[in-house]
């Protein structure tokens, strides 16, 4: 069977990208399942960032709001209840006061902190169940690519086209690319303690449902995973019980490796092939930005959307189908252009 597009990724960003090319025949592999690593860790907490107006300030809260539509329209819900964010510290409080200043978002003072209405959450797995229904998904290891006038997957798939959405790890080397990955772990805790709304400080409280709390952090940077464990779980009541006192039994734990860039924004777009572009172009070593870029063909990339994955990838996902189907360009702090234009310069 000829595929038009093979996903290799089961998480958020491959059921992103797969959703938008759903009318396509397309298969999503992962040798996991679908969202079982990353995603399936996630908190999936939909919040605003706060911070000065910055281009990245400016995406994350584009694609939040672009999001919770998105989310609506296809019948996933966000519990959107709103999420009050406070500072971390002193330094934090009068950082504050001058961030507000700039918010594009409708916001409300509350103590020291900020109550936006645009805050909410999905379920993680659910969330990538949604998106993949129409889609045929296989659980596989890929261990062999080959390109013969098709890509040939494990000598046994054909497609005429691969999406890269395999978070921290890589299954080949692309040289101008490289992925931060961060551990984070989720609790999730049976409590009869009900919040009002969502909260963020230096993690991420969940309004109560059903009797369930979730409790999230990135807690470090590392090069592997490992295992959720109890003095993990006890950093994240000691954040959570700095934003209010929660009274409960740990109903479930889970970790994973975020993916995340250099530069915070996610990776999009054809995979650039630096031998051939750097041979015609020596110049761009030099820092000179070359004529022309030569891609591999019909070999893309979704990555590195951070901590915000259930939002930065919905909405990255749109712009890289646009440019896949329709031929739309890729805004450039997304394309992954921008990244290889950097990395030769440091050649």
């Amino acid at each position: 069977m000829l595929y038009d597009f093979v996903i290799i990724g089961g998480g958020i960003a491959g059921s992103s990208i797969a959703y938008f090319l759903q009318h396509k025949k397309v298969l999503v592999i992962d040798k996991e399942g679908i969202a079982q690593k990353a995603s399936n860790a996630a908190g999936a907490f939909l919040y605003p960032k706060v911070g000065f107006n910055t281009k990245y300030t400016k995406f994350v809260n584009e694609a939040l709001l672009y999001s919770f539509d998105f989310y609506q329209k296809i019948g996933i819900d966000t519990h959107k209840t709103g999420v009050f964010i406070l500072p971390r510290d002193k330094k934090d409080i009068e950082k504050f006061k001058e961030y507000k200043k700039t918010f594009t978002l409708k916001y409300q003072d509350k103590d020291d902190g900020f109550f936006f209405e645009d805050g909410g959450f999905v379920d993680s797995q659910k969330t990538c169940y949604k998106l993949l229904e129409n889609v045929e998904f296989q659980q596989l290891n890929i261990t062999k690519i080959d390109k013969k006038d098709n890509y040939i997957l494990n000598d046994k798939i054909e497609t005429k086209n691969i999406i890269l959405a395999t978070g921290y790890e890589n299954i080949i080397d692309i040289p101008y690319i490289k992925i931060r990955p961060v551990w984070g772990q989720r609790i999730e805790i049976k409590t009869d303690i009900i919040p009002e709304f969502n909260y963020h400080k230096n993690c991420s409280i969940s309004k109560n449902i059903d009797g369930i709390v979730k409790i999230g952090a990135t807690h470090e940077r590392r090069w592997s995973d490992k295992n959720p464990d109890e003095e993990n779980n006890q950093i994240l009541l000691q954040k959570a019980n700095e934003i209010m006192e929660i009274n409960g039994n740990i109903y479930s734990m889970k970790s994973g490796m975020r993916a995340g860039s250099i530069d915070y924004f996610p990776i999009i777009g054809e995979i650039i092939d630096t031998d051939e572009t750097l041979e015609k172009y020596p110049e761009t070593k030099k820092g000179r930005v070359p004529k022309d870029l030569f891609y591999k063909k019909g070999f893309y990339i979704i990555n590195g959307g951070g901590g915000r994955g259930f939002s930065n990838y919905i909405y990255s996902a749109k712009f890289l189908s646009e440019y896949i189907l329709k031929g739309e360009k890729i805004p450039d702090i997304l394309d992954s252009k921008r990244i290889f234009i950097k990395w030769a310069r440091k050649l």
